[in-house]
């Protein structure tokens, strides 16, 4: 968290995406949703942070903005009204630049900016209830995921491209009803959370990206770098196929693969290609 100093007072603002509490998580998506600019996203966080609004009057505050903030300051105990701060433009703007992690720059238009949720891993709805049934979301940073469910999970992320509306499935391979995954419920999970808001569903997507990022720059080998599904339109091809390859092409191995943990996998993958490439290595020498 940072600490900022605002006169004699001090707060804690989020510092990191795993700093933010599901309910700002939340203030963010309903804001993506609307038409205001990626970068004033920053100011309303600041202000939505702080418990703030902001007032203006050019003949009493001049070139001034009067700022009353209603979140409780670390140096007093208790508070009987909001604190109120005369605070100039640049000085607002110094303080959103705070959460200049929420966002990053577009690498094709350098102008324009975008929500970037890399290495947010921290699931903001481990349990959640949809229709009055409850669901069991996975671990932070996906820790505890089956190979099974990261073959899904890439084979939706891949078909969101085309389809938007997929996102219900790609929700309900780590989100689900019983205590295990079960690809046979997944038609009847992805219809129940079809009903949660949309703001809701973006920051679970958002934790995905960012619980994916980790896992790329744990496992760069494995991964392209971005942590994101390979182009290629086929994406559970692929993962058959890399099920084969784990399984050593024995079939009675393969049940055993799907319902392993993904970090078994990764490691098993990572060490694999890092034995290759030592071997091409050794080859050009």
């Amino acid at each position: 968290m940072h600490t900022v100093q605002i006169n004699d007072d001090t707060y804690l603002l989020p510092a990191c995406w795993d700093d933010l509490t599901p309910g700002q998580l939340l203030k963010i998506a309903r804001l993506t949703g609307t038409d205001t600019p990626v970068e004033q996203i920053k100011v309303h966080m600041l202000l939505h942070c702080l418990r703030a609004r902001v007032m203006r009057h050019k003949k009493i505050f001049r070139e001034q903005v009067r700022i009353k903030v209603g979140c409780e300051s670390q140096t007093v105990r208790f508070r009987v009204r909001r604190r109120s701060y005369l605070l100039t433009p640049e000085e607002v703007n110094t303080l959103a630049d705070l959460f200049s992690f929420l966002v990053s720059r577009d690498e094709k238009n350098k102008t324009a900016y975008y929500i970037d949720p890399s290495g947010m891993g921290t699931n903001p709805f481990p349990t959640l209830r949809c229709r009055l049934r409850k669901f069991r979301g996975p671990d932070d940073q996906l820790l505890d995921i089956t190979f099974e469910q990261f073959m899904y999970l890439q084979t939706y992320l891949d078909a969101m491209r085309a389809d938007s509306s997929k996102i219900d499935y790609l929700l309900a391979t780590l989100w689900h009803r019983g205590k295990t995954f079960d690809i046979n419920r997944i038609d009847s999970d992805a219809a129940l959370l079809r009903h949660l808001p949309e703001a809701k569903k973006i920051v679970m997507y958002w934790f995905i990206l960012g619980s994916l990022s980790i896992l790329a720059a744990w496992y760069p080998r494995v991964f392209s770098g971005s942590g994101k599904p390979a182009p290629s339109g086929r994406v559970f091809d692929a993962q058959l196929r890399l099920l084969d390859s784990l399984a050593q092409s024995d079939m009675t191995r393969k049940p055993e693969v799907r319902r392993g943990l993904l970090l078994d996998a990764l490691y098993s993958m990572d060490e694999s290609i890092r034995r290759r490439e030592e071997m091409e290595e050794n080859i050009a020498r």
